[in-house]
């Protein structure tokens, strides 16, 4: 065992410290770091340059949701690099009265208007966190295939297969274009899921239980949220230890290969003067961010 003692940091060198991306919303979050989930797919290719911090809440409607910001957006906290936010597919639930349903398969519905209105509420403070540069991208609820929804509640919660489904597509698509307004009147960038799923002929393939995506439908929210970031906020693209381009977040800590065996201090140091010039560049966006999320319209 060698007895080299770990050597301090010197004064000088820049502290190796990772962006944070949050992802907030519903179960179509909190479930998306199973595999093939899109937070997954995003915490995989972030690996060594940022945080994806998920906070999703299952069941939750945006109405429920304002009740969180106090405790993960407060004004006190450091403003995150990235925010997403994903909700609206239990806001969609439809009102009672539903035929042979009980008023609680209702309890999740969220007039429209109230929907739009949280939503600028939930933006609004997570703009105040910090120094207000935090990133936010709008992403609708995806399709809902009510026919495969209603036979999933039957088998599974023993609704009566005469009732009345508490979620139809045409209704979860207006809140898809709810969603999308808001993005538009705030001058945000928006995913929009009804409109990616549907483009597709076998979009009814991508969701597990008609509501939630599997992982076919995790791969393709992956790939629009990765798709948009790269559009919106190009400077979070990850670089790697062959790309040290500094307008790429730079990767954590030098590469294993180039450590010097015998003096890994030195390596450290070179380090730190490559990730202090990227985080440098990097903090320009970040100031900016805020201005630019009010400023920059359209979605992907």
């Amino acid at each position: 065992m060698s007895t080299r003692a770990c050597v301090p940091p010197p004064a000088r060198m820049t502290p190796a410290v990772r962006h944070e991306f949050v992802l907030f919303g519903d179960s179509i979050t909190q479930q998306s770091f199973m595999p093939r989930g899109w937070g997954a797919h995003l915490a995989n290719k972030y690996s060594r340059t940022a945080d994806i911090l998920l906070r999703g809440y299952s069941g939750y409607n945006t109405r429920w949701i304002l009740q969180l910001l106090p405790f993960l957006f407060p004004a006190e906290r450091t403003a995150p690099a990235l925010v997403t936010i994903l909700l609206g597919a239990n806001d969609a639930c439809r009102p009672p009265p539903l035929r042979d349903q009980h008023a609680s398969a209702s309890r999740q519905h969220v007039p429209l208007e109230e929907y739009q209105a949280n939503l600028k509420l939930i933006v609004k403070a997570i703009g105040s966190c910090g120094d207000g540069s935090a990133r936010v991208l709008l992403v609708t609820p995806p399709p809902v295939d009510h026919s495969a929804w209603h036979t999933a509640c039957v088998h599974k919660y023993g609704v009566l297969s005469t009732a009345e489904p508490n979620r139809l597509f045409s209704v979860t698509e207006n809140y898809a274009v709810a969603c999308m307004q808001v993005a538009k009147e705030l001058g945000l960038p928006a995913v929009d899921l009804v409109q990616a799923f549907q483009q597709r002929d076998d979009w009814h393939e991508l969701l597990s239980d008609g509501l939630h995506p599997n992982g076919n439908g995790g791969d393709l929210i992956f790939a629009l949220v990765d798709e948009a970031i790269k559009i919106h906020f190009p400077e979070l693209i990850p670089g790697d230890f062959m790309d040290q381009q500094p307008n790429l977040l730079p990767m954590d800590f030098p590469d294993h290969k180039a450590l010097d065996a015998n003096t890994p201090e030195e390596s450290f140091v070179r380090e730190s003067k490559r990730t202090a010039e990227g985080r440098e560049w990097q903090s320009m966006p970040r100031r900016q961010g805020q201005k630019r999320a009010h400023t920059t319209e359209g979605a992907p």
